[in-house]
């Protein structure tokens, strides 16, 4: 059986310093590389990916498409936005593997997600999916209309929803409004994979244990909080485990360690794991991708998504 999965998010071109004056095209955004990573982590068949976004007519977001297909990603749930054009990031890492971003995305296609001009088959489609999954990021670029519509589609729908909280503080007007405006899906939430950093910048959690309970009582029943170097704590009906981080050979980009590990986790989970097991899995997949530059490990093997 194929698990339909719906990602709800933003894919920008990426342009990666490698040196001063030399940079790498890319593409990559939170919820694609989730995308991406829990297609190569799931087996041949068992998961049908779909990205759902706006992109514009350029031809950097038909490249950037192409790109998501060559992942096994699908697009059949994205819309083109005539006149429209995709955001860019460009990023720099230390010789720590630590990086940092200059992000040009205020007239993003993917601005105008949910809205107005969604067709409604697009939101019958994310409601009949099996899981659908978003974050902090997602909301975030949405307008506070379109979040309404996407939570009365959520509503509506017995997909599983997935949440990653990923809160970036330069994209909302406040803290008050981005808790606002994740209440909702929150309540809705049946998985929460956040990092504690993010966490204690927009509710001033102390530690993983007092996140979690948050989220518990928010009414989130299973929770992995993301503890970089010290691994993860994953909270269920099955009780609280820390799940050390998986030591990396070497750490040459942090950049997508976490989008990996929710990809993994998720991939192990759809296919009958339990979170404790799913924890190791994202923990592993996130060490390989530290060792890499850039947000995407080259693909393993041709896809082909589901149209």
């Amino acid at each position: 059986m194929t698990v339909r999965v719906a990602l709800a998010g933003e894919c920008m071109a990426e342009l990666r310093h490698l040196s001063d004056d030399r940079l790498a095209l890319g593409y990559a955004g939170d919820v694609f590389n989730t995308a991406a990573y829990l297609v190569r982590s799931a087996a041949p068949g068992t998961v049908d990916a779909q990205f759902v976004t706006v992109v514009g007519d350029d031809p950097y977001s038909a490249a950037m498409r192409a790109s998501w297909h060559a992942r096994g990603v699908g697009s059949a749930l994205t819309r083109v936005l005539p006149g429209g054009r995709c955001g860019l990031y460009l990023v720099r890492t230390d010789e720590h593997g630590e990086r940092t971003f200059q992000h040009y995305r205020s007239d993003s296609a993917a601005r105008t997600l949910f809205g107005p001009d969604e067709p409604d088959a697009t939101c019958a489609a994310v409601a009949a999916s099996d899981v659908v999954y978003l974050s902090g990021i997602t909301l975030a670029i949405m307008a506070p209309a379109a979040r309404d519509r996407l939570a009365r589609v959520l509503d509506g729908s017995s997909a599983r929803v997935v949440f990653d909280g990923n809160h970036r503080p330069a994209l909302w007007p406040s803290p008050a409004e981005a808790r606002r405006a994740a209440a909702p899906f929150l309540a809705r939430a049946d998985v929460a994979l956040p990092t504690l950093d993010d966490e204690r910048l927009l509710y001033g959690d102390r530690d993983a244990a007092a996140c979690a309970a948050r989220l518990h009582a928010a009414g989130v029943p299973e929770i992995v909080v993301k503890v970089g170097a010290d691994g993860c704590v994953v909270s269920s009906d099955a009780g609280t485990t820390a799940v050390p981080a998986v030591p990396a050979p070497r750490v040459v980009d942090t950049t997508s360690a976490g989008d990996a590990f929710n990809g993994a986790y998720l991939a192990a989970r759809l296919a009958g794991a339990p979170p404790v097991a799913a924890a190791r899995a994202g923990a592993a997949l996130a060490a390989e991708v530290v060792g890499h530059p850039g947000a995407l490990l080259p693909p393993v093997r041709p896809s082909a998504p589901r149209p």
